[in-house]
């Protein structure tokens, strides 16, 4: 079980053998003896390698719940074999302790999610994308106004969100799957909240559109259509820009990514893709961003960061109504006693 937890945590970090041992002054044999449960660490091993690997002792003795991540869909760029074990390690940790959780404290469990009825069967166009994403939006109750928490509304239709310090430099663009057989969405504490927010939706798209898009209509594309039309609806944004124009302002682009939560290249795109202005305007835009290197950083304040709340909450519930202890908390939050304890009477 231990050797099991160490391979685990060294993924995470990624670690080779060597680069760990290196760390905590050992041959990389010895590392791959303890993996191999060839060969049993004392405590001060432990000690070191729970130092060497960000981990808390207690890691090392938990009962491996066998977490399968499965269906796993990435996107755009290609990622190398350490990074993709890198972050199924992170995301296998996280998904442990929400499952862990709900041993403790059941009402902590999420309903499954399921593709809504209602939804049209099939897409033949691009624009017919623009309907599916209003007719969700309908079916959940969303109206035409920003999405102001992305995240919760997800949980709350039973997809679990997971973020990961996974540096925005890095190829990982975010993925959804299954872990054993709940269905995740994994993105980067790391990016701007309107990519993570673009990513979130994005991800959606594809669970919404799965099965229903004609051969001609590449995958990806329908559903970064998809995370634009949900996130900013047409109607939404004809009231913004009016419904024909030759020419808008980066203010303009500045104040609407502020309320709707969604990059500045997002609201010139979704403008042209419903006609309020014209394809080549549009085009000469994201030129002009290139050029300023806006593509890269956008001039407008930084959208904040999303928030998962309800693993959090859940657990804070729990230690209320006596289902847990404190020092379990804190362990499920990587914090320690005394930051747990101040945090459950200040917030902070």
């Amino acid at each position: 079980m231990i050797g099991t937890r160490i391979a685990q945590a060294r993924k995470s970090a990624s670690l080779s053998l060597r680069a760990l041992a290196q760390k905590v002054e050992v041959s990389s044999t010895t590392i791959f003896k303890y993996e191999k449960e060839e060969s049993t660490p004392d405590s001060t091993m432990l000690i070191a390698l729970a130092e060497a690997l960000d981990v808390k002792v207690a890691y090392f003795f938990k009962v491996n719940s066998d977490i399968k991540l499965t269906n796993l869909e990435y996107r755009k760029r290609k990622l190398s074999r350490k990074e993709l074990k890198s972050i199924n390690s992170k995301v296998i940790n996280l998904v442990e302790k929400r499952l862990e959780l709900e041993l403790f404290y059941p009402k902590a469990e999420s309903v499954k999610f399921k593709v809504p009825n209602g939804l049209p069967k099939y897409v033949q166009y691009q624009y017919d994308i623009d309907d599916m994403a209003n007719r969700l939006r309908e079916i959940w109750n969303l109206g035409e106004n920003p999405i102001a928490d992305l995240s919760e509304i997800l949980e709350s239709k039973g997809i679990k969100i997971f973020m990961i310090d996974e540096s925005s430099k890095n190829n990982f663009d975010g993925f959804a799957g299954l872990a054993n057989g709940e269905q995740i969405i994994t993105i980067s504490k790391d990016w701007t909240g309107d990519m993570q927010r673009f990513t979130l939706a994005h991800e959606l798209g594809h669970l919404i559109l799965e099965g229903r898009l004609d051969s001609k209509i590449d995958e990806e594309k329908a559903s970064d259509r998809f995370a634009g039309a949900f996130l900013l609806p047409e109607k939404a944004l004809k009231e913004k820009l009016g419904e024909k124009r030759k020419r808008v302002e980066i203010a303009e682009l500045a104040m609407i990514k502020a309320e709707f939560g969604v990059s500045m290249q997002v609201v010139f795109i979704r403008a042209n893709q419903v006609k309020i202005i014209g394809h080549d305007y549009s085009n000469s835009l994201w030129k002009f961003f290139k050029k300023e290197g806006w593509d890269k950083k956008e001039p407008s304040e930084v959208y904040p960061s999303e928030k998962v709340y309800r693993f959090k909450q859940f657990i804070l519930r729990a230690v209320s109504e006596e289902c847990i202890v404190e020092s379990k908390g804190a362990e499920l939050l990587d914090m320690s006693i005394e930051k747990f304890h101040n945090y459950l009477m200040t917030g902070i």
